[in-house]
């Protein structure tokens, strides 16, 4: 929308890229703490859940630098 708007594109920040990395990461061991074949099932909840909260923290950051960069183009 913000590239049909002008013809300057409000670029992607890297912020993204870790929120997704951590969100996988946080995913993939929330769910192999449900496997009942694993010996440390139990371990991995709190890193699992610890890592989803850095992630919507970096959401939210994410969300603040591109909501300040977009606008400027608005207000032109």
């Amino acid at each position: 929308w913000a590239a049909s708007q002008n013809s300057k594109a409000v670029a992607v920040n890297n912020l993204g890229k870790w929120k997704t990395a951590t969100q996988m990461t946080a995913l993939t061991l929330l769910l192999a703490s449900r496997d009942p074949s694993l010996p440390v099932q139990g371990a991995l909840v709190a890193p699992g859940v610890a890592l989803l909260y850095v992630s919507t923290g970096l959401a939210i950051w994410s969300l603040v630098v591109y909501m300040r960069k977009i606008w400027r183009i608005l207000l032109k």
